[in-house]
């Protein structure tokens, strides 16, 4: 939370002495302020691809507010957990469906299949996760590691980008894509390009360990896992959505491991200010990945690969200099 008490860097004083000027008003806003800022920046950096974690490290550093602890970002968490419930609402509702064997013979089994393939894809991370927690957790201490990291996360995308332009993917082709096409992830522009009614065991285990590369702070999960998908053949669109529904077993063993930090507190945010966080992410969460998807329908993800590389590399030549 922000502490007023604390003295100001000098590049830091007019952000935080116009936040703490505000934490002081008769309408008492206090920690809500901060938890509303982290809330956001979690909610739309978990899912587009420039690094959830990389931000929470990089922005509380710059800006001169406390680093949230492992509690409160797992807090945060619940707010994009249930984004992603709430927007993938219908894939989860067949998904469960299917593994009672319950609805049209097709679609339990290509539901049951799918399901099987996202348990696969999170074994990887659940085994590193747990074995080198002491390691990821370590980088979240360093604003330098956040910053290069976040340089491969923009490396990553351009990898991913370019795996799709040897099979010959292209930008731009539009066609009318009916909602059943729309969430097997079809792409006009990629025909050669896997949907996820395609996709195999070896497609789910790269993106499966894709997703244990992100554990560290700086490299996003959405954007790793995408640019594996796509390199390991999978089309843009169905390379976003499994990535979006790989996310939920991810976060839920994220909090199920952070249970023991939780009960410790969640860094001096009061009731109050973390329901703020985890609405501001919730909802912030839900745009993001609407955008997203209706994004990498028709665009690349240069974009996201060059703000990656401008902001790590910015962030380096800051922290390089003292700030």
């Amino acid at each position: 939370m922000l502490d007023c008490a604390q003295p100001l860097r000098p590049q830091h004083h007019s952000i935080r002495s116009h936040l703490c000027l505000i934490t002081r008003t008769d309408i008492a806003v206090g920690d809500v302020l901060p938890a509303l800022l982290l809330g956001v920046l979690q909610g739309l950096t978990e899912f587009i691809p420039v690094s959830s974690s990389g931000h929470l490290v990089l922005v509380p550093h710059f800006v001169g507010i406390d680093t949230p602890g492992i509690a409160f970002g797992v807090a945060l968490h619940l707010g994009t957990f249930a984004a992603v419930v709430l927007y993938f609402r219908t894939d989860l509702a067949l998904l469960i469906a299917a593994v009672f064997g319950v609805g049209d013979a097709v679609l339990v089994s290509y539901y049951r299949r799918l399901a099987a393939l996202l348990v696969l894809g999170s074994i990887p991370i659940a085994i590193i996760g747990v074995a080198l927690r002491g390691v990821f957790e370590a980088a979240f201490a360093s604003p330098t590691a956040a910053a290069g990291f976040l340089m491969v996360t923009g490396l990553l995308l351009l990898a991913g980008e370019a795996a799709r332009s040897r099979r010959g993917g292209i930008t731009g082709a539009t066609a009318d894509i009916d909602d059943e096409h729309t969430m097997l992830g079809h792409d006009p522009g990629d025909p050669e390009g896997l949907t996820l009614d395609a996709i195999g065991v070896r497609q789910a285990l790269v993106i499966g360990f894709g997703q244990c590369v992100a554990l560290f702070p700086g490299i996003s999960r959405s954007g790793t896992t995408i640019a594996a998908g796509m390199s390991a053949g999978l089309t843009r669109p169905a390379a976003t959505r499994f990535s979006f529904l790989l996310a939920l077993p991810a976060l839920i063993g994220a909090t199920v491991v952070s249970v023991p930090d939780l009960a410790e507190g969640t860094a001096g945010f009061g009731p109050l200010a973390l329901t703020v966080g985890i609405v501001a992410a919730f909802v912030s969460g839900y745009l993001a990945i609407r955008w997203l998807l209706a994004l990498v329908a028709r665009d690349r993800l240069t974009g996201f690969a060059i703000y990656c590389l401008v902001v790590g590399g910015g962030s380096l030549i800051a922290l390089s200099a003292g700030a």
